[in-house]
């Protein structure tokens, strides 16, 4: 079924190298981000992580909420 496919569009090689290196440079920014992190984050417990991540979600699923019923 070709009802949502699109015709391939040729990519200029200047382009692609172009691309290939704001990615390259985004992911070396997230590399180095999650190393940051993780180093923040070596001494902690396991439990203590999971109660920051849960409260991480509830903190977030509360402002969504928030915000769903405020614009309603």
């Amino acid at each position: 079924m070709r009802l949502f496919r699109r015709k391939q569009i040729a990519v200029n090689p200047k382009q692609e190298e172009l691309a290939s290196t704001i990615a390259g440079s985004i992911i070396g920014l997230q590399t180095k981000a999650a190393g940051y992190l993780n180093s923040k984050t070596a001494h902690l417990s396991a439990k203590t992580r999971l109660l920051m991540l849960i409260l991480f979600c509830v903190l977030f699923a509360a402002i969504n909420l928030y915000l769903l019923i405020n614009s309603i």
